[in-house]
């Protein structure tokens, strides 16, 4: 007999006030009185967000429409006493996040992530649940969401169902007078790049170039998992996130990153957007079927712990870009130039030295979502590492097996074994995988890349597909790569030299400058952030001046030595000749699979 689901009615009650409101109703509650509790973190962003904060009241009644006490009784839980029939809770939320990952309302839009708006009836996880969402009056708004419509006007205010309520929160919806579906087929399955916000996009192009973004990332695993799926894109005048869904994502885009009509090429602006775009889109599979097993148990109400959180992130980052190349969106140049970023952030962050990737993992909660000014010393980013070991472990397949295996293989697997049948994977379960694929003991790579903290033979690999990847000293006329040769991480822009981060072993630590410190002169010239570069690069090479520093509201002396940059980034180049197997192995790794 069908389960009796769930109801939900979420309305913008007041979008000058910024408040939503919601019902929830259960039709069997639990006998010794019903619970509700709100997620304190939303799947995908590492992080206790406490989203229960926003909840302004809660009321309750029962089918009789008779008040029903409700008393707190944790951060984020409610009790309702018990009732006979179904129970009706009503609570207002405030609203005004303008990330990818709660909510938000004002008189022009509104959009919410489930986590942060649907309470959940404790042991009541596995109704089906209904969703209504009555339109404004008086408002021409649309509504975009990929959650299952029952019954809904040409707006798309009424009535939507989810399986359970895991599903249901893994459904964001959006709202607004401003909506522009740019919608697009990819694999036969119909998508849309939707726009939340005024904008001058060439539609063509970006629904174009999202197709061929789309198709690469789906050629990896063989198959579409859904039967639609929407960007949800709000458009603000500066910004930049994303966050997966089950069948869509959510995206804050920089207007000017939009593609323009009639421009020639693709600006690096639209570049990081469409690389934005393919890395959520990856996500479908990797993170929202291919499902670590910490994530898949949690409740959602305390930290997910788990050391392979790069085989999710780290490894969706290697094929963002990896997929525009892929594409033929960008060309073999333009591709190694974003691998060398990405490889140079890594070289000048110290914290590669402390902190491995697995410690980096899952210390997430802690550490990588909380950066404080001693992070770059401490932490290593499971993004850019895990990237870059992902990058790794696949020329490192490709060469071993002579071409047989690679990475692709490694997730096509994962995902026969795991993502489409549904089974969580056991940590470190894609390390298995790979060395199962292989046919081959990979335990000494993911020590030492994994596990330790070991440089990356990042040289090594490239050199056998046709990349010459080698360390160079910064050019000091870039005062970015001047002042962390010294050290010093500054604010950027004009006004006073305050210093964020001062690195491990350099001049700025033995001179004994801290962050928070503010450099107002050299040698007694007064300093600021756009002239403290050009004063310290006059100073020969390990000549001390004097610094005056104000700490707290205290004048301070340092004496500092410059110290000449050393040859520790990376170059990455295509190798203007190399023999025809060379050449045939990098051709196969920029192409799609086959």
């Amino acid at each position: 007999m069908p389960m009796t689901p769930v109801e939900y009615e979420v309305s913008a009650v007041s979008p000058r006030g910024h408040r939503f409101r919601v019902t929830c109703t259960v039709p069997a509650p639990d006998t010794e009185g019903q619970r509700f509790t709100l997620p304190a973190w939303v799947p995908g962003s590492y992080l206790i967000r406490e989203f229960a904060r926003n909840i302004l009241s809660v009321a309750a009644s029962d089918a009789a429409g008779n008040p029903v006490v409700v008393r707190k009784i944790d951060k984020q839980t409610w009790q309702a006493a018990p009732v006979a029939d179904a129970l009706t809770l009503t609570y207002e939320l405030h609203a005004r996040d303008s990330s990818v990952r709660a909510a938000y309302l004002d008189d022009q839009r509104g959009f919410f992530d489930g986590t942060s708006v649907y309470l959940r009836p404790v042991g009541r996880e596995t109704s089906p649940c209904r969703v209504r969402l009555p339109p404004l009056p008086d408002h021409d708004w649309q509504v975009a969401t990929s959650l299952p419509a029952v019954a809904v006007d040409a707006a798309g205010f009424g009535e939507y169902a989810a399986d359970d309520y895991r599903s249901l929160i893994d459904y964001p919806v959006a709202m607004g007078r401003n909506i522009d579906r740019i919608d697009f087929q990819a694999g036969g399955v119909p998508h849309a790049f939707v726009c939340l916000g005024r904008h001058d996009a060439d539609r063509e192009k970006l629904a174009a170039d999202l197709t061929r973004v789309c198709e690469a990332q789906a050629a990896v695993f063989g198959e579409m998992p859904m039967d639609n799926y929407l960007f949800l894109a709000q458009i603000a005048g500066a910004g930049y996130g994303g966050l997966e869904h089950r069948a869509s994502a959510a995206l804050l885009v920089d207007r000017n990153a939009l593609p323009v009509a009639g421009a020639a090429g693709r600006s690096d602006a639209y570049a990081e957007l469409l690389g934005l775009c393919s890395h959520e889109y990856f996500h479908l599979w990797n993170v929202k079927r291919i499902q670590p097993a910490a994530v898949a148990d949690s409740d959602l109400a305390t930290e997910a712990h788990f050391e392979d959180l790069w085989a999710y992130e780290g490894v969706t980052s290697y094929y963002d870009d990896l997929a525009l190349v892929r594409a033929g969106l960008i060309d073999e140049t333009a591709y190694l130039g974003r691998l060398q970023r990405i490889a140079n952030r890594l070289a000048g962050n110290p914290g590669r030295r402390c902190q491995s990737l697995a410690q980096s993992s899952f210390d997430a909660w802690t550490k990588f979502y909380r950066p404080d000014e001693n992070s770059p010393n401490a932490v290593v980013s499971y993004y850019g590492k895990g990237a870059l070991v992902a990058l790794c472990l696949d020329l490192l397949l490709r060469d071993r097996t002579e071409g047989d295996v690679s990475l692709d293989d490694v997730m096509a697997r994962v995902w026969a074994e795991h993502g489409r049948p549904g089974i969580p994977v056991p940590e470190n379960g894609l390390e298995a995988i790979a060395a199962e694929v292989a046919g081959a003991d990979l335990s000494d790579f993911f020590d030492g890349a994994v596990r330790g903290t070991e440089e990356l033979p990042l040289a090594e690999l490239l050199a056998r597909f046709g990349v010459r990847a080698r360390r160079v000293t910064p050019d000091t006329r870039d005062g970015a790569a001047f002042l962390l040769a010294q050290g010093l991480r500054l604010n950027a822009g004009a006004g006073p030299a305050r210093l964020l981060h001062v690195l491990t072993d350099s001049p700025a630590e033995a001179a004994g400058l801290c962050p928070g410190d503010v450099i107002v002169a050299v040698d007694g010239l007064r300093a600021e952030a756009d002239t403290l570069t050009r004063r310290l690069r006059r100073v020969p090479t390990g000549t001390p001046v004097t610094l005056h520093l104000f700490r707290d509201d205290e004048l301070l002396t340092r004496r500092f030595a410059p110290r000449a940059p050393a040859a520790d980034q990376w170059r990455f180049r295509l190798m203007s000749r190399c023999d025809a197997e060379t050449a045939a192995r990098r051709t196969a790794w920029l192409s799609l699979p086959s």
